[in-house]
C-alpha cells in the first residue's frame, strides 16, 4: 500500500509540471546595422486639394477672389496689396510702423476700443504694412467687415501710439544684439540680397529714431489703393453674397495711380 502511494504521488506530480516549450533559436543578424546604409524610399505623394475659387473684379480695380469652404461657420476676409517692397532708406522700418498704426486707432474708434469691440465677437484683426486680415463666425462678419474697413480707410495714426512702437522696437534691436539667430538673420540678409535691395536693409536704433509718423502716412496715402490689392474672402459663404459683401463694404474705396 505504501508503494502504491509512492507511485501515484510520482503519476501526479509529472502530469502536473508544466512542460518547457521548446526554444526556437533566430537567425543571427551578421550585420544589425545594415539598414542604416539605406535611405528609405519616398512616400506616395499627398493629394492637393485646391477649393474652386471664383473671381470678379470691382469698378474701382478691386480684384475679388471667393473660396468656398462650410466645414465650419466661419469666414476670413483680406485685403492683400500687391506692389513691390520700396527702400526704406535712412528710415528702415517705417514699413513695420505704418503697417502696426493701421490697427492703433482710427478716427472713429481708439485702439482700445476697436480691441474691445473685436473681443466681444471673437473676431481676429490684424494689420501690415501690405493689407489688413480679419475672420469671425459667419454670424459676425457684418460687424467684422465694419471695423475692417474702419481700420483700412480711417487710420487716425495717432502720436502716443507711434512712440509705443518705436520705443518696443528699440527694445527689440536691442535684444536682439546678444541673440545668435538675430544676428545670422542679418548676415544672412545682407550677403544674399545686399544692401541697396529692400531685403537687406537692417534696422539699427540710429534708423529707427529717425523713421517720422508723416513717412507712415505718406506710405499709406500711396499704396493702400484698391486697384493696387486682392480682396480674399474664404470660408462659410456663397460667390453671390461674397460679391454682394465686396461691394458693400469695398465698392466706394476709390482708385488712384500709383
Amino acid at each position: 500500500m505504501k508503494y502504491l502511494f509512492y507511485i501515484t504521488s510520482i503519476l501526479l506530480f509529472v502530469n502536473c509540471t508544466p512542460k518547457v516549450a521548446e526554444q526556437v533559436t533566430a537567425p543571427v543578424d551578421t550585420n544589425p546595422q545594415a539598414w542604416r546604409s539605406q535611405s528609405p524610399g519616398p512616400g506616395a505623394a499627398r493629394p492637393i486639394n485646391m477649393g474652386e475659387s471664383h473671381v470678379f473684379t470691382l469698378e474701382n480695380g478691386l480684384t475679388v477672389i471667393v473660396v468656398e469652404n462650410h466645414k465650419i461657420p466661419r469666414v476670413s476676409y483680406g485685403i492683400s496689396l500687391v506692389h513691390e517692397q520700396p527702400l526704406e532708406g535712412a528710415e528702415v522700418g517705417y514699413l513695420g510702423f505704418a503697417g502696426q498704426m493701421l490697427r492703433r486707432g482710427t478716427k472713429n474708434r481708439t485702439k482700445a476700443q476697436l480691441d474691445q469691440e473685436i473681443d466681444f465677437i471673437g473676431a481676429s484683426l490684424n494689420t501690415s504694412s501690405f493689407g489688413v486680415n480679419g475672420s469671425s463666425l459667419t454670424k459676425h462678419q457684418d460687424k467684422l467687415l465694419n471695423l475692417m474697413t474702419d481700420v483700412l480707410f480711417n487710420p487716425s495714426f495717432p502720436e502716443e501710439e507711434f512712440e509705443k512702437i518705436r520705443t518696443q522696437t528699440l527694445s527689440g534691436i536691442q535684444a536682439n544684439k546678444t541673440d545668435p539667430n538675430a544676428i545670422a538673420g542679418n548676415v544672412a540678409a545682407v550677403v544674399n540680397y545686399g544692401t541697396d535691395h529692400p531685403y537687406g536693409e537692417i534696422s539699427t536704433e540710429k534708423t529707427t529714431n529717425a523713421i517720422k509718423l508723416e513717412t507712415c502716412k505718406n506710405y499709406y496715402d500711396t499704396y493702400f489703393k484698391p486697384n493696387n490689392a486682392y480682396l480674399t474672402i474664404v470660408g462659410d459663404i456663397s460667390p453671390i453674397v461674397a460679391k454682394a459683401k465686396a461691394k458693400k463694404y469695398f465698392g466706394d474705396w476709390e482708385a488712384e495711380d500709383v
